[in-house]
């Protein structure tokens, strides 16, 4: 079921434009097709809501597990790499989080990324989730267990999530063409919704 949260926050400085959209992926594998998948939505969804909207990195969580799982343990380069990727994610107007589905339910290692963003992170992003199934009984699974944690994080999700199975990987393109034409324009209504606004200029 689709969720938004709008917060409308004043801040002391207009948006800043363009607005970005971010990939994060859950895949324990590095390269993996999960990840060529987010990749190819967050693509379609910038090139359909238009130039005020880029492409910023994608952030396999893979290759920044070690601080994930040991925390202040890591070595510093590790941990500087988590904490960029906790800024860009908590920055983002748009994120695409996929997943592969792992025993009914989304991978460990996204919750684990999930569970070290501050309180609130999400709010003011518009959160597409994307997920991966081998089986068609178990592709709604992890889409439903992912949405209550963004909304704790205060992540609006206003669109279905795009449900893969590997089949679809094949022609990926088609399969995301009905739903771009679907939700493109809800994704884009929502997001301009959701933008800061700049506190008045005190009158004289």
């Amino acid at each position: 079921m689709p969720s938004i949260a709008f917060e409308p926050q004043v801040v002391p400085d207009p948006p800043v434009w363009p607005q970005s959209v971010v990939t994060v992926v859950g895949n324990p594998k590095a390269g993996s097709r999960t990840a060529a998948a987010a990749a190819s939505v967050a693509e379609l969804i910038a090139s359909e809501l238009g130039t005020p909207y880029r492409i910023d990195e994608l952030i396999d969580l893979v290759t920044i597990a070690p601080s994930i799982f040991q925390g202040e343990a890591a070595a510093e380069p590790d941990r500087a790499a988590l904490e960029s990727a906790v800024e860009l994610v908590s920055s983002a107007s748009v994120i695409v989080i996929a997943t592969p589905v792992y025993k009914g339910s989304y991978t460990g290692l996204l919750k684990s990324f999930l569970d070290v963003l501050p309180p609130r992170a999400l709010a003011g992003a518009v959160v597409v989730p994307v997920t991966v199934s081998a089986a068609p009984s178990h592709k709604l699974l992890a889409d439903q267990h992912l949405r209550p944690v963004l909304a704790e994080l205060g992540a609006s999700v206003p669109v279905p999530g795009v449900i893969l199975e590997e089949r679809d990987l094949e022609d990926l393109q088609v399969v995301l063409a009905s739903w771009l034409r679907a939700n493109a324009s809800i994704i884009q209504a929502t997001t301009t919704a959701l933008q800061p606004v700049a506190e008045p200029t005190p009158a004289r």
